[in-house]
């Protein structure tokens, strides 16, 4: 089941990619500065690395822990008559909070701040840059999901459901695609939407210090962290940020930074 969990992801993933790539191809929001085939070759290499550290070096997955506490009857929802659904949906909503506070977490602490500049680094924005982390950071994202899964034994459905939006709202949030004014207004209420996250990449620290939600904008509203964003951004990277890194300067972390 896992293999095959595995590999409808993968088409999935590049479904999407695909379907984003055309998107930003008709509905382009910002003009790159940079170079496009450089910065793709650094953001698709962050990902390959990633998922071939994660699946034969870390062995274990958010999906791998959910299926196994599901054959052994762990966590705390294995105790209670609580109906699957609001499990699901209580699991959901939990791990979208949990990532919330984790990605400001990276932005405080110098240590974490390290690994997420790499993420940060990228001085133009579109759906690769969803790609573009290191492997440290996507380590520990994971070991944080699996805390809280072995934690609280959720619906399977509910932990796939939240990979899967996870990674294409990451995709979407960072496309570079011009969604119009009065719809991102909208839709920006609930969802992040690219123009409520590119303030999140703005190099002005009053700016990207705000903004974190990855999927649901609701908890940036309730935390007191969005500051307005139906403007363009002046300019994308890191604080002061005049150079592209190469992909050898991400994996070691050498952002000077």
């Amino acid at each position: 089941m896992l293999e095959n969990l595995y590999l409808i992801n993968l088409w999935a993933f590049v479904g999407w990619i695909i379907i984003f790539w055309i998107s930003e191809y008709f509905f382009r929001y910002r003009m790159p500065t940079d170079s496009t085939g450089s910065r793709w070759w650094e953001n698709f290499s962050m990902t390959i690395v990633n998922t071939l550290i994660i699946r034969f070096l870390f062995f274990v997955t958010p999906i791998s822990v959910v299926l196994y506490a599901a054959d052994n009857n762990l966590g705390i929802f294995n105790y209670f008559d609580i109906p699957e659904f609001f499990a699901g949906i209580f699991m959901f909503l939990l791990l979208d909070m949990i990532i919330f506070l984790e990605h400001i977490m990276f932005h405080k602490i110098p240590f974490f701040w390290k690994f997420h500049s790499v993420h940060h680094s990228d001085l133009d924005m579109d759906f690769t840059t969803a790609l573009r982390f290191h492997f440290g950071e996507a380590i520990f994202s994971s070991l944080t999901k699996i805390l809280f899964i072995i934690t609280f034994w959720p619906p399977v459905w509910s932990v796939i459901a939240f990979e899967v939006v996870l990674n294409v709202s990451a995709m979407w949030n960072h496309s570079n695609i011009n969604l119009p004014k009065k719809l991102d207004r909208l839709v920006s209420k609930i969802i992040v939407t690219p123009k409520f996250h590119e303030v999140h990449h703005s190099q002005d620290l009053s700016e990207s210090m705000s903004n974190y939600g990855f999927f649901l904008s609701i908890w940036d509203y309730m935390y007191k962290t969005y500051v307005p964003h139906q403007r363009k951004i002046a300019k994308l990277g890191m604080k002061n940020q005049n150079k592209r890194y190469n992909l050898k300067k991400l994996l070691l972390l050498k952002t000077d930074k």
